[in-house]
């Protein structure tokens, strides 16, 4: 209450000497600590001076309706008598905003009047705005912003319009790729190779690579091939040692399960590596110049099988 006192008393001591815009944060500091009606008034009359006559207004309509209680201290007495006193100058300077917005559902529409943000509610209807210019704005989701400048003049009121055009760019959905899509079932795909006596050294050089490319990746069928055979022999003869009639105990349920697996990995191996080893017999050969060749190859893989059709002439 001391704090509120000092911080009144100062502001009042402005306001007298006409510094309303010095006076404005005591006042209102002061109210904040404490209330009373002597400096709720003195801070009315400062924001109408101030061109705030909205909320000087309702600063002294507190004021107004605020009760007095028997004995009141006189400052408060004389504080409600100079609020009317300000009220009936003040209210009818008054502008009234009334703001309209096409093109957008009304419940996207976001609107602000000088930077502050408008309730929904004010639209189409008189909004109590301060005399002056003002900045009005509107926006909303995939629109493009609206905005205009208005001028209110003491006790007058001005119709607002504004029009949210769709914004073209926002509304454009990216391009999506189609989807990679995967062929079922046994791959092919076809190696053409030729040679002449005037080919270049460039495509000789690059047959070698593919033919050295295609050395290693059947060097590496024929070993996994290789591996997965030995494997799939002995859990053979383990089964024809420990199944008797063809009747094998429960025991030897896992070399069963794992005996279908091997074999079929054996045999694509050894097919890969059969690939492997005659496309790069056939790019080695094509890759030496004097005679004229030609060679067409389609290496196939399909399910538990490999193998390599073509023509070379």
């Amino acid at each position: 209450m001391a704090s509120a006192r000092v911080l009144g008393t100062e502001g009042v001591r402005l306001a007298d000497s006409g510094d309303c815009g010095a006076a404005i944060p005591k006042l209102e500091a002061a109210e904040k600590l404490y209330h009373a009606p002597s400096t709720l008034e003195r801070l009315g009359e400062c924001q109408i001076s101030a061109g705030r006559l909205v909320a000087g207004t309702e600063s002294l309509h507190r004021v107004v309706r605020e009760p007095l209680p028997p004995g009141a201290p006189p400052a408060f007495v004389v504080a409600r008598q100079r609020a009317q006193q300000a009220l009936a100058a003040a209210l009818p300077r008054i502008g009234k905003l009334r703001v309209h917005v096409d093109g957008a559902p009304p419940e996207q529409v976001s609107v602000t009047v000088d930077g502050v943000k408008m309730s929904s509610a004010l639209l189409d209807v008189d909004r109590p705005t301060d005399p002056g210019l003002h900045e009005v704005k509107a926006t909303a989701p995939g629109y493009t912003t609206a905005a205009t400048t208005v001028r209110l003049q003491d006790g007058t009121g001005a119709p607002v319009a504004l029009k949210l055009e769709p914004d073209l760019s926002a509304s454009q959905p990216a391009s999506a790729s189609p989807p990679a899509t995967v062929p079922a079932g046994p791959t092919t795909q076809p190696v053409a190779v030729s040679t002449s006596p005037s080919g270049s050294p460039t495509s000789t050089s690059g047959n070698r690579g593919l033919a050295i490319g295609a050395f290693a990746v059947g060097g590496v069928g024929v070993i996994v091939g290789s591996v997965f055979g030995i494997l799939a022999l002995d859990t053979k003869s383990s089964l024809d040692s420990h199944c008797s009639n063809k009747v094998c105990p429960q025991s030897s349920q896992p070399d069963i399960d794992a005996l279908g697996p091997r074999a079929t990995v054996s045999t694509i191996g050894f097919g890969v590596g059969i690939v492997g080893l005659a496309l790069g017999a056939v790019l080695l050969a094509t890759s030496h110049g004097g005679v004229e060749a030609h060679a067409a190859l389609t290496p196939w893989i399909g399910i538990g099988s490999a193998g390599l059709g073509g023509s070379f002439q």
